[in-house]
């Protein structure tokens, strides 16, 4: 009771950071994966040089001051009775030392840290973090689940770009520093994001873990690594935002489910092992797909191959079973088809966008289709939202239903249509 009515007077009062997507009702990683990926391809197709630092923060929960975060409550407009409560809850907890069977005698008072498992720990780890979603950057922005945290910054070229990320940089440390978390310098990293696979030299673009002149020769400190690829929230983020690395995870984390079906299918019923299939598999291949799910052809293939082998073994098919027959018979979704209905939901659940005016052109365009100036965003959501909830309401006239209705219709239509099909109305990919 009390988290939910300290839940409910942080956002009635709009106190969290928006981009803060931890821990809080309707948002989740997805969306945090969907806003940076969005992020990162708008400015690269407006001709910005982007730059990412991906934080790791060194036991976030365990090192959280009580008194800083009795103030921050306080900051927040909570006090009198309420405060003493949550003052009684943090403070005066007691710890004690056990390896093995041995347990040291003495009780020592804590300070530090806050309840993990309890229902209020994430709350208020959110609230003492809260400041640090909301601080200025110039040219960047703070995107953050929890204490997985990326800065993101963006400059006309790569040495403007490297000045900006080194000045936020500095800013969040300072804040770090302040508030008693520790940065772990050693797995944290930086990428520059490019539409090109060209080998960019970086040489003299380090991002230091402190706040000396970069420039000095004589330092010594530890500087960022700098990574072709990171994982954020469970989505591998490469240079080029092809996410050739995610789909090569993917595919083996799918391969390794054939032995589990293969086993499943003589014990078992088509209906359950559907159900299992949709708990196990199709789970892996829909996190996030709205970020990934746009890749190349090329390299989405390995992942429908290993989709496809998962059905032909779970319902005993040969192996050159038509693709076609195989969807139909066991009634799923291609990798593409899942790609374009999680795109479209999406795009549903955030109408209107920009709505058209004009009742007459309503159903023609819903949305207004945004402008791109390469066609490397045109394989991202930022783009193909507006343009695929567009040409599929044309058909299926979705947007005046619900979003289960709307799941329900699509899902019906897309299931049907060939291969060939598919990619027509990904057209603009090609």
């Amino acid at each position: 009771m009390i988290n939910s009515r300290l839940i409910k007077y942080l956002e009635d009062n709009r106190l969290l950071s928006d981009n803060q997507f931890g821990f809080r009702a309707k948002r989740s990683t997805s969306q945090a994966v969907h806003h940076l990926t969005n992020y990162i391809t708008t400015n690269l197709d407006n001709g910005m040089h982007t730059i990412g630092i991906f934080l790791d923060l060194a036991k976030a929960f365990d090192t959280i001051s009580c008194s800083l975060l009795l103030h921050k409550l306080e900051t927040l407009g909570i006090r009198g009775e309420q405060l003493l409560l949550f003052t009684d809850y943090i403070s005066d907890r007691h710890q004690c030392l056990k390896i093995g069977q041995y347990t040291s005698s003495d009780l020592k008072n804590s300070s530090f840290g806050i309840p993990q498992g309890s229902i209020l720990g994430p709350t208020l780890f959110l609230i003492y973090i809260n400041e640090l979603c909301s601080l200025s950057l110039q040219n960047g922005v703070i995107m953050s689940y929890a204490d997985d945290t990326a800065l993101l910054f963006s400059g006309r070229s790569r040495v403007e770009v490297y000045e900006y990320a080194q000045n936020g940089f500095n800013i969040v440390s300072n804040w770090l520093q302040k508030n008693l978390l520790s940065l772990n310098a050693d797995k944290t990293n930086y990428i520059l994001f490019t539409m090109r696979n060209a080998n960019i030299s970086l040489t003299n673009l380090n991002i230091h873990a402190h706040n000396c002149t970069y420039a000095d020769t004589a330092c010594t400190c530890p500087t960022l690594v700098k990574a072709d690829h990171v994982k954020y929230l469970g989505v591998t983020i490469d240079t080029n935002l092809n996410f050739r690395k995610h789909i090569e995870l993917l595919c083996t984390r799918v391969r390794k489910l054939i032995y589990v079906f293969k086993n499943l299918r003589n014990v078992a019923d088509y209906k359950l092992i559907k159900q299992v299939y949709l708990a196990l598999c199709q789970s892996i291949l829909t996190y996030c797909i709205t970020s990934w799910g746009g890749a190349a052809k090329t390299i989405l293939l390995p992942l429908e191959r290993a989709q496809r082998a998962i059905l032909k073994v779970a319902t005993f098919r040969p192996f050159r079973f038509p693709t076609h027959e195989l969807y139909t018979a066991c009634n799923v979704l291609t990798v593409r088809q899942l790609f374009i209905l999680n795109v479209v939901l999406h795009q549903h659940s955030v109408l209107p966008f920009v709505p058209v005016p004009s009742d007459r052109r309503r159903k023609d365009s819903v949305c207004i289709k945004p402008q791109t100036k390469h066609a490397f965003a045109k394989r991202f959501y930022v783009f193909l939202g507006p343009f695929l909830y567009n040409r599929l309401n044309k058909v299926l006239s979705i947007y005046n239903v619900r979003y289960k209705e709307c799941s329900k219709m699509l899902s019906e239509h897309l299931v049907i249509l060939n291969y060939t099909d598919t990619e027509q109305l990904l057209e603009i990919l090609t």
